[in-house]
């Protein structure tokens, strides 16, 4: 009986929700041009859903080509930082068992773990250019699978090192604190992980986690990539122990003395197949900031700070977020003031709360970046750091997000809205 209820709350906000009808913007992938003469490019803004020529919405706006690696790289990434010896931008990967179990990597292909550049050759082939497997975790025979220490304790990633060995087969660094993060395109549950030099390793008194951002593809399809774009500046610390923040050396530390990346795999009880399609430095000093104009009147620019692209408004995904959570948040509304007004039925209870669970796993499934984390060839300004120091978004930025709030996210919020108002009535007409 959950089930059931569940399985027709989802069904009956989707239904109406990615209606043909339930759009403005349904039967196109662009809508007319807005007329401001301070914007280089008008918008492209997808139909919601039913998108039939997406493709060439997103090449509009969305052509990113990566130049550190991508499926045309070869076997190894191209960091231009190599020390000579040839030996930058090798993939390696390793595992790190627990007392949970066992974890291990499969691949397409053959892999062997040497420090060559042929060692994932074989992998890289059968993946069609990119570097794809599956991590399986094999848990202890004498604990539960339930347990989450079976399964967390345990660790599987790959990396690359930007400079290569020196001829003492020591590691190299490199100075990055000219580029402002990194960028990644990649199927699957990962997180990005910064690896820096011994010496800043040993000043941290970290654990082996060190600096550290999250990217999650919450979906873990490989045949739906994700990009994103992460600025160093947002990249965490995490530590299996207690911090002492005294001891933590700045990011510009870091940077100065970086030794490579390391991708790792996130259990996902899904799927964990993963795929590293692309990988780019984000450099927003490349940007140009003379067709950008700040909001703030008082802002004179000095430099970005922050970049999106055309392509971040041919997506239905945040329009979905913000629908699906103004929802939820009515439905639960009105479930709380029927509970106090009322006597609920435990049929119309379980009812409410699967409804609102229905919509929990809709949001979580489809929830995504805020503007800014998309790559592409030409991305434009869309905040300045100013001469006082202070920091203005664009008026750029503020006419397509208003036009995409506009023709995507008030639509869909609206009919979202309908949707959970069917979806309270119904459960209310099981209390009768």
């Amino acid at each position: 009986m959950k089930k059931l209820y569940s399985l027709f709350a989802l069904g009956a906000l989707l239904f109406v929700a990615c209606s043909e009808n339930a759009l403005p913007v349904s039967g196109s992938t662009s809508v007319p041009n807005m007329e401001n003469n301070l914007m280089p490019k008008s918008p492209v803004l997808c139909s919601v859903m039913g998108v039939t020529d997406s493709l060439e919405a997103v090449e509009k706006g969305c052509i990113w080509s990566p130049t550190l690696w991508n499926r045309t790289s070869g076997y190894r990434v191209r960091t231009g930082y190599d020390n000579g010896t040839n030996t930058s931008g090798i993939w390696t990967w390793h595992v790190e068992p627990g007392d949970g179990g066992n974890v291990r990597f499969e691949w397409p292909g053959v892999a062997t773990d040497e420090f060559d550049s042929m060692s994932l050759a074989d992998v890289i082939d059968k993946c069609g250019g990119s570097l794809c497997g599956k991590v399986i975790y094999e848990l202890n025979g004498d604990k539960p699978d339930s347990d989450a220490e079976d399964v967390f304790d345990r660790r599987a990633s790959v990396e690359f090192y930007f400079a290569g060995k020196d001829s003492l087969g020591n590691i190299g660094e490199i100075d990055a604190r000219a580029m402002h993060g990194i960028c990644v395109e990649y199927s699957g549950d990962i997180s990005v992980e910064l690896i820096p030099s011994d010496s800043i390793t040993n000043l941290n008194k970290i654990s082996t986690h060190g600096l550290r951002t999250n990217s999650l593809n919450p979906e873990n399809l490989l045949s739906k990539s994700k990009k994103t774009c992460n600025v160093f500046g947002g990249f965490e610390i995490y530590t299996s122990g207690e911090m002492d923040w005294s001891k933590v050396v700045p990011m510009k530390e870091v940077l100065a003395h970086l030794k490579g990346i390391r991708i790792i795999f996130n259990y996902n009880e899904e799927n964990t197949d993963f795929d590293i399609i692309s990988i780019d430095w984000y450099d927003i000093t490349k940007i140009p900031m003379t067709d950008a104009h700040p909001y703030d009147e008082t802002c004179e620019p000095i430099y970005v700070d922050a970049s999106y692209c055309d392509c971040e408004f041919t997506t239905e995904d945040r329009a979905l977020d913000v629908a699906t959570t103004e929802a939820r948040s009515q439905l639960e509304r009105w479930k709380n003031n029927a509970e106090n007004d009322n006597v609920l039925s435990d049929l119309t209870k379980e009812c409410l709360n699967n409804a609102l669970d229905s919509l929990d796993s809709l949001r979580e499934i489809r929830r995504s970046y805020a503007f800014g984390h998309l790559p592409c060839d030409n991305p434009h300004p869309l905040s300045f750091v100013c001469a006082n120091g202070s920091r203005s978004t664009t008026i750029e930025f503020y006419e397509k997000y208003g036009e995409y709030m506009d023709k995507i996210e008030k639509p869909l919020e609206e009919e979202m809205i309908k949707s959970a108002v069917s979806v309270y009535n119904y459960c209310m007409s099981l209390n009768e």
